[in-house]
């Protein structure tokens, strides 16, 4: 988690840095390039109003004279076009009727004599062209430049994601260190309730207390499941799975819980589909997808899970009909403890399992999603096959 809020700050940052100098650049660019032009039309205005060119000056500059018959005649042509080219500007610059100023890539001035003849001084932009040194050396820097940006702002990440670390890591040991206190004392309230159950009649409320300490066991094993998993421990106890048994197996056993609750379990698995993974967060994976599947779908409805495989991917799917949730809900599922208002107003809390789930998907270099679909819950589970 750690690591991908680093990297939304390093994306984000050097997006925002990248943005604003583009923007700088642009508005440095053109401001530069407007002023080279004031520049370049006062020097053609020198010239057309002197009537001729220093030699030497080094500018790619022509000089056209135009008679009051509109005949042509170049007297310098320093640009990188053509005679023919020159007089096809010049007829076409005469043709605007303006003193001058600029025509595409032409910074010109145009000056009518006594004699009804035209002194037309222009310069092409295009004839200066850009070094192949410049563009590499511009390229270099931009490229040194954005790299050292990026190891700043991945230096920076790490301080910025300190107090976020040592929070999970005052809350992981809070978890672990609470979990752990707590087995010792509803152990203690289960046995001494059992006991108390061989000795008196049958009793709803012993009954009660026996089955809720049960569920505080579960849920402090889940806390406990999920503090491991969320260390970083690699994928060294991994090994080839048979993700297909593991799926019929788990499907054989819930087929009668389901039964029980009055839904039925359909299931479409392929054969020998097989990934690397861990065993048992496998089967805790899809125990959590079934067990979420048969609390939480209607009366009388049908669940199904079905394992397929799509190019490199295992692809897990659990489906159930279920009431509509809003897309707020849908996007907090996985999260810990998250609880949803019902029809009625009471309150329904997914618990630990999804957050569970998601954690092993994870630890198994996997996706995990879940969507609405024409009245049913589907959860989708894509793991890399072996």
């Amino acid at each position: 988690m750690l690591n991908n809020l680093r990297r939304k700050f390093v994306i984000i940052t050097m997006s925002m840095l990248a943005g604003m100098i583009m923007i700088l650049f642009i508005i440095s660019n053109r401001y530069d390039r407007y002023w080279d032009e004031y520049d370049t039309h006062r020097i053609v205005q020198m010239v057309a109003n002197n009537g001729y060119l220093n030699n030497g000056s080094g500018e790619a500059l022509a000089l056209v004279r135009i008679d009051a018959e509109s005949h042509i005649t170049i007297d310098v042509n320093d640009t990188d076009l053509t005679n023919k080219e020159v007089k096809t500007i010049s007829q076409s610059l005469l043709k605007k009727g303006k003193k001058g100023w600029k025509w595409r890539d032409i910074i010109y001035s145009l000056k009518e004599k006594k004699d009804g003849s035209w002194q037309l001084v222009f310069i092409d932009l295009e004839s200066y062209s850009v070094s192949y040194g410049q563009v590499f050396l511009t390229i270099i820097f931009t490229v040194f430049g954005f790299l050292l940006l990026t190891g700043v702002s991945i230096y920076l990440s790490r301080f910025i994601t300190q107090p976020a670390q040592a929070a999970i890591n005052r809350e992981k040991q809070f978890v672990s260190d609470a979990s752990h206190e707590l087995k010792t004392p509803i152990a203690s309230i289960r046995a001494n309730a059992q006991v108390l159950q061989n000795k008196i009649k049958p009793n709803r409320y012993l009954e009660h207390i026996l089955s809720e300490t049960k569920r505080m066991e579960n849920l402090v094993q889940d806390l406990l499941g999920l503090s491991k998993l969320d260390e970083k421990q690699g994928d060294i106890n991994f090994s080839d799975v048979n993700l297909s048994e593991i799926c019929e197996e788990l499907t054989l056993n819930y087929e009668s819980l389901a039964y029980e609750e009055g839904k039925l379990i359909e299931s479409d698995i392929v054969e020998d589909i097989r990934v690397l993974g861990q065993d048992s967060q496998l089967k805790q994976l899809i125990t959590i997808l079934l067990d979420n599947a048969i609390k939480y779908s209607l009366d009388q409805s049908t669940i199904r899970i079905s394992l397929t495989q799509e190019k490199k991917k295992a692809v897990l799917q659990v489906s159930n009909p279920s009431p509509s949730y809003s897309q707020e809900v849908m996007d907090s599922l996985f999260e810990r403890f998250y609880q949803v208002e019902g029809s009625h107003h009471s309150f329904s809390s997914f618990g630990l399992g999804l957050a569970i789930a998601k954690a092993i998907v994870t630890k198994h270099k996997g996706e995990i999603t879940a969507i609405q679909d024409h009245g049913n819950m589907i959860f989708t589970v894509h793991l890399p096959i072996k």
